[in-house]
């Protein structure tokens, strides 16, 4: 079995940079928060979860052909990331996709699509595609509470910080790792 997702790749360095520079400073508001590496920063479109090995070119066949050959062919879409912002009570803190996200989410429902009706994956319980690149997590018991209204101020102050450009050139197949240090991903290609 493989642990796989389907992610479009953050590999703008300036912006990569600047979101580092960020998440030093959620680091020094909650010492306990799980930041993502800056060679991990990627759009999730679906998580796969743990898949059976002689799937995974399967998938990588109807991605290629089927969803970036006619989504991203030989073509670089501009996008910006802006603001930051939390999912589930600040377990989850992310920097928003701006643009045509339009073409992202039509490449996410015909992939949704296909895997369901050529290898019976199913789709996502979620329709509707919030663009996103998850920079961190903190568990609640792992909450400086002390800090807290700092972080919440530190989030709401950063709501519209332009962090700079995130150029898609299609969806990548990543298997994904985890080690005690933090998950490895690494792009599957067949």
């Amino acid at each position: 079995m493989i642990r796989s997702f389907l992610a479009i790749e953050l590999k703008d360095d300036s912006t990569i940079e600047k979101i580092q520079d960020f998440c030093d400073r959620l680091k020094q508001n909650q010492s306990k928060i799980k930041l993502v590496e800056p060679e991990n920063l990627h759009l999730t479109i679906k998580f796969l979860g743990n898949i059976p090995e002689q799937l995974a070119p399967k998938i990588y066949s109807i991605l290629m052909n089927e969803i970036n050959a006619k989504y991203f062919p030989d073509k670089n879409y501009s996008y910006e990331l802006k603001g930051v912002g939390q999912f589930r009570k600040y377990s989850v803190i992310w920097t928003k996709v701006r643009g045509n996200v339009q073409i992202i989410q039509d490449a996410k429902d015909k992939l949704e699509e296909l895997l369901y009706t050529k290898l019976e994956i199913k789709k996502d319980k979620r329709t509707k595609f919030e663009p996103h690149l998850t920079i961190g997590r903190l568990r609640k018991e792992k909450i400086n509470y002390k800090n807290f209204s700092s972080l919440k101020n530190l989030i709401e102050t950063n709501k519209n910080t332009y962090f700079g450009p995130f150029s898609v050139t299609g969806i990548k197949l990543k298997k994904s790792q985890l080690t005690p240090k933090g998950p490895i991903y690494t792009n599957l290609e067949y």
